[in-house]
This record gives structure tokens, C-alpha cells and sequence, in this order.
């Protein structure tokens, strides 16, 4: 499969980042619903070995996209019914099997857990393109004209971002890794209206 991976430098975290312990009932709600979504299903944790898994690459991505849509569903109150049934809509499409190799990595539970706590928390209106990463990652990207962000979706609720905007007749390109919860603070200065209606709020 043709993937997406911003030209980003890597940076190592001495300790794994955790939700700060400051934040309300809405995001403890929140929390518990994803906290599952860290584990991966027996698919997944054949990934981890030196030996190919034994299902082929069709049943592999079966159960990838029956895994992200059910843990989708249960986060299904924090998501517009249209939205979310057109969001399954791009799942399907993004894990099309003619359009993957037999050793491609499909995107990990991991990822698609900070994927979703990312929609839950920014609720975009408009939906991301979605692409992958050699390694499992998903790619979110947003375009309006020549201004794009795209986020790249790590474990442990980080991101990887990078934007490309026009400001004051002049261009810009500015790129980092953030916890989700300070996506609207990093790119307030980027003005990320153009991209998703309300980033400047995260619930309480």
C-alpha cells in the first residue's frame, strides 16, 4: 500500500505520556471508553513477532476494520450519526484489500484509540482524509486550499503533526509531537478554523 509518513524528525520520550489527572467528567467518561481500545485483539499481538501471522492479508484487514468500527460504536454518543456513517464509509475504503501488499502492517489498535479520542475531543465537522503508515499508524489530514494539517496518530494519546498555511501572505510550515489534549493550544496560532469548525474547544 502507498503510505503516507510526514518528513518528521523523531523524538524520544523518556517516560510514556499520561492524561493529566485534572480534568472533568466528561473526559473521565471519555477515558473509560477508550481505555480498552489500548488492547490489542490476538490479531494484533501476532504482529509483534518475527514470523508472519497465519490468517492472509484479507482476513487480517477484516478484522481490523470490524474491530475499528465496533469501538467506534461505542463511543457512538460523542459522533453525528451522518458523520460517523461516512467515516465507516472511509474505514472501508482505506482498508480495501486490492489496494494493500501481503507484507503491509495494518493500523493498530493503539493508534486508532488516539485516532478516536482525537475526533471526540476537537469534533471536527468536517471528516480527515485517512491514510496509514508502514508502521500501523493512522493519518489524519485536512485540506483547505493550499493550507494543510496532517496528524499522525501515535500510541499513549500523541500525535504527530505537521501544518502548511498561509498567513499574512506568507507561507508557513511548522511540525511537532503533542498529547491530543494540547492540539487546540499548539495550533491556535495557525488559525485551525479553516480545518475543523470548533478546535479551539475541548470539553471539560
Amino acid at each position: 500500500m502507498t503510505t503516507l509518513q510526514p518528513a518528521i524528525g523523531r523524538r524520544a520520550f523518556a517516560t510514556p505520556y499520561v492524561p493529566s489527572l485534572a480534568v472533568g467528567a466528561v473526559s473521565k467518561v471519555i477515558e473509560g471508553q477508550i481505555e480498552n481500545l489500548q488492547k490489542p485483539s490476538p490479531t494484533f499481538a501476532s504482529q509483534g513477532t518475527a514470523t508472519l501471522p497465519r490468517t492472509s492479508l484479507d482476513e487480517r484487514l477484516f478484522d481490523v476494520l470490524a474491530q475499528f468500527k465496533i469501538r467506534t460504536s461505542q463511543v457512538a454518543m460523542h459522533l453525528n450519526r451522518d458523520w460517523r456513517t461516512r467515516l465507516f464509509g472511509q474505514f472501508d475504503s482505506l482498508l480495501n484489500v486490492e489496494d494493500w501488499e501481503p507484507l503491509d502492517r495494518p493500523p493498530t489498535i493503539e493508534s486508532f484509540a488516539t485516532f478516536l479520542r482525537l475526533l471526540v475531543f476537537l469534533k471536527p465537522q468536517r471528516r480527515p482524509g485517512l491514510g496509514a503508515t508502514a508502521t500501523g499508524e493512522l493519518i489524519a489530514s485536512w485540506t483547505n486550499g493550499n493550507d494543510r494539517l496532517t496528524i499522525e496518530c501515535l500510541p499513549q494519546d500523541l500525535v504527530r503533526w505537521t501544518v502548511s498555511v498561509t498567513i499574512n501572505e506568507e507561507r508557513e510550515r511548522a511540525a511537532g509531537i503533542t498529547p491530543v489534549s494540547r492540539l487546540p493550544a499548539v495550533l491556535a496560532p495557525y488559525g485551525p478554523d479553516r480545518w475543523f469548525a470548533d478546535a479551539n474547544h475541548v470539553p471539560a
